[in-house]
């Protein structure tokens, strides 16, 4: 299986604790495209207390990599996003273009603190939502009152009406056993829809897919592993929803 979407890295050099200069975010791209990645949302993080990259920046900055990436022939398409870490007021910056959703879609894609209360986060996504944004959860499985409890983790996503992703290193182990159980009982609850990189680096956090998707075409079958790996992020290119 190959034509991997992310909706989630940090290939955009220079902007937060990603990619750190111009040749490094090559050598991601690199990887990308020999793991099977032909599509990333780059999702520079948004943070209220630290200066972040403008939404034209981070268009004029991809446009820079894309130009560099075709020169060098690599088949990696780039289109721009964030990742945002909510803060009250969100709804409005989003409404007034000041921080880019997912591919200029309806999707956003935003985290919490790991600690976070189920409630905040609940009210915090409703509220997004309720403003006509598809909420959807940055790795979920870091944030421990949504998922120790799978009823709750389900709930959520009724009730505050978002998608959740999950990183690829935590569906194959490399993130601990405890984030790989987690994952499975999500995954085998069907609450997963997104599986991203959250790459930041051409290191330990590389863009890698590959072994993931093995790991879910053998465990959940072919047809699961092709919608969280592809065609639901395709839903976030062509802005429907899922």
């Amino acid at each position: 299986m190959d034509g991997f979407i992310d909706i989630h890295s940090h290939v955009i050099p220079c902007v937060d604790d990603g990619s750190q200069s111009i040749e490094q975010s090559v050598k991601m791209l690199e990887i990308a495209a020999s793991e099977g990645i032909s599509t990333i949302i780059a999702t520079p993080h948004q943070k209220a207390d630290r200066r972040c990259v403008t939404p034209e920046g981070i268009v004029k900055r991809i446009e820079i990599l894309q130009k560099k990436a075709d020169e060098l022939k690599i088949p990696v398409k780039l289109f721009p996003g964030n990742e945002i870490f909510y803060r009250h007021g969100l709804a409005e910056l989003l409404e007034q273009g000041k921080i880019r959703t997912l591919a200029d879609s309806h999707y956003v894609l935003i985290e919490f603190l790991p600690g976070e209360d189920y409630a905040y986060i609940r009210d915090a996504i409703g509220r997004v939502a309720s403003f006509g944004y598809w909420p959807v959860v940055a790795h979920v499985e870091r944030y421990v009152n949504v998922i120790k409890d799978m009823e709750k983790a389900e709930r959520l996503k009724e009730d505050a009406g978002c998608y959740f992703q999950v990183n690829a290193s935590s569906v194959v182990g490399d993130q601990g056993f405890a984030a790989k159980t987690v994952v499975k009982k999500l995954l085998k609850a069907g609450l997963v829809d997104f599986v991203g990189t959250d790459a930041h680096s051409d290191g330990s956090r590389a863009p890698r897919l590959r072994k993931c998707a093995g790991y879910l075409e053998k465990k959940y079958g072919e047809t699961m592993a092709g919608k969280l790996m592809r065609e639901n992020a395709e839903a976030v290119l062509e802005d429907r929803v899922l």
